[in-house]
């Protein structure tokens, strides 16, 4: 046993005379593996039959819709939704503010004139209400056992359709800041760089309001009136439930729920304004954001306006090949960080903010944004090409994960279809995703990578301890972050 202890310490200290074979800091040699190429493996098939969101579909008398799935052993638990048309794209003028403020008074105040505080009545029902506010859609979600699912189904009703719209609620109200803190982590819409960049690009309705905003009475009574509608809420109730049950319990908790006025397209939408997002029209490529932090956080990006539907899978593939570059190149050769991504808006229009997120040490944050700034100069040159494995890998990912997971059990699926309704007006685009994302090819992720990756309309913005970002150097990738101010601003 010695003798292989000491046959290992001898070849691992053996590694570290070589310099090309680790990395700095590092005792242990670099990892080689003989794994196969995930495309060599043969595997089964990966049969799978998505519910059908038609059969799925009901309607009330009052114009409540609904998406009933019935789940098997797979879904011991019941969710319930309710999807609205909730969002700074939904708020008309004099309105700034008030999809934040109503969808946590919906979360928070319980049913109007409810006897029970909305606290006591969730822990009857062992349960907690989960909200997601997006710039176009909202949706509130809880799960119940099969056995309470009437209640839940009856509290979300009533929490939608009757709202505690407290005066002094709304008058005690300020605007948060729109970001998170501590500075930790890249993900949510709280990430504060994301926050920064989305005001520097064109402020409201992109970015949050600004802190301190208050918001009037009339204003939430007005967005209410529209969002809360019954012929603008969609709900979702998945897992172990009856269809004809679940279809008869609507029926009776909805029935005499007064509709909005027009149809449901023709609620407020704003569209986003890109003007701002041009090279031109920006102060500044690079800005940075002094924040007490251990580490440094990076948001690289633009706006965009609608996305029109015949770039819409192209650009999703487009977004996977990037995010794996990005992490390639930030990740997996360097070290830099732990993540490197790129995301694409998640709206119905596709109108949002393109962004890189990531963020490591101070020595870190200069190599990461030229790294990822190279990246995309990389996907947006005509010459530099993408390959078929790369489409290929980009394509499984989109509908074998993301798509088939979002519809592979009922619970999910119910919440899907009501979110896709409330943000797309039906599920036909959703379900011809595969097809439009199969017939994605290298030429087309070229066509809108030029289209959509212009780096000079790129903006960066840089959030930590700038002294110390300023001052450090990577032993291996000794970037400069004013060299990079400088190359960014043109100076």
């Amino acid at each position: 046993m010695g003798l292989v202890v000491g046959g290992l310490v001898v070849g691992v200290l053996g590694g570290c005379d070589s310099a090309g074979d680790t990395l700095p800091g590092r005792s242990r040699p670099i990892f080689e593996h003989g794994w196969a190429d995930p495309g060599e493996l043969a595997l089964g098939p990966a049969a799978f039959t998505p519910p059908d969101p038609n059969a799925a579909f009901v309607e009330t008398s009052s114009g409540v819709q609904a998406y009933v799935v019935p789940g098997g052993a797979a879904d011991p638990l019941v969710r319930i939704t309710a999807a609205l048309p909730l969002g700074r794209l939904h708020e008309a003028e004099g309105e700034v503010g008030a999809s934040a403020l109503l969808a946590q008074l919906l979360t928070t105040r319980g049913p109007a004139g409810s006897e029970q505080p909305l606290s006591l009545r969730l822990a009857e029902l062992g349960t907690s209400l989960s909200a997601v506010e997006t710039l176009d859609a909202t949706h509130i979600s809880l799960h119940v056992l099969p056995e309470d699912w009437r209640e839940g189904l009856e509290l979300l009703v009533e929490l939608v359709r009757n709202p505690d719209l407290d005066a002094v609620a709304i008058g005690a109200y300020r605007a948060g800041p729109g970001y998170s803190m501590p500075m930790a982590g890249i993900g949510g819409d709280g990430f504060r760089p994301k926050v920064e960049l989305e005001r520097r690009l064109g402020g409201y309705p992109l970015a949050p309001p600004d802190a301190g905003t208050a918001v009037s009475p009339a204003a939430v009574r007005a967005l209410a009136a529209r969002s809360l509608a019954s012929d603008r809420v969609v709900f979702g109730v998945g897992g172990a439930v009856s269809r004809d049950e679940v279809e008869e319990a609507l029926e009776s908790e909805t029935r005499g729920w007064a509709a909005g006025g027009g149809s449901a397209e023709e609620a407020n939408v704003v569209e986003l304004t890109t003007s701002a997002s041009a090279s031109g029209g920006i102060s500044g490529r690079f800005h940075g954001v002094d924040v007490p932090s251990l580490e440094g956080w990076i948001a690289i990006g633009r706006a965009v306006g609608a996305v029109p539907e015949s770039d819409r899978a192209a650009l999703s593939v487009l977004r996977f090949i990037l995010a794996e570059r990005l992490n390639i190149a930030a990740r997996e050769i360097r070290g830099l960080a732990n993540r490197d991504d790129f995301e694409i808006p998640v709206t119905g229009s596709g109108s949002g903010l393109l962004v890189v997120r990531t963020g490591g040490r101070p020595e870190a944050v200069a190599p990461l944004v030229r790294y990822s700034l190279d990246e995309i100069e990389r996907m947006h040159d005509p010459d530099e090409p993408v390959t078929e494995a790369e489409v290929a890998r980009a394509k499984g990912w989109l509908v074998e994960a993301v798509w088939r997971r979002s519809l592979e059990l009922a619970t999910g699926a119910s919440e899907t279809f009501a979110v896709e309704h409330v943000r797309r007006g039906g599920t036909d685009q959703l379900m011809g995703w595969p097809g439009a994302v199969g017939a994605v090819t290298a030429q087309d992720v070229k066509a809108v990578a030029r289209e959509y990756l212009d780096p000079s309309g790129f903006v960066t913005v840089v959030a930590g301890p700038l002294e110390r970002i300023r001052a450090a150097r990577h032993p291996r990738w000794p970037v400069a972050l004013d060299d990079l101010e400088a190359e960014l601003s043109g100076r």
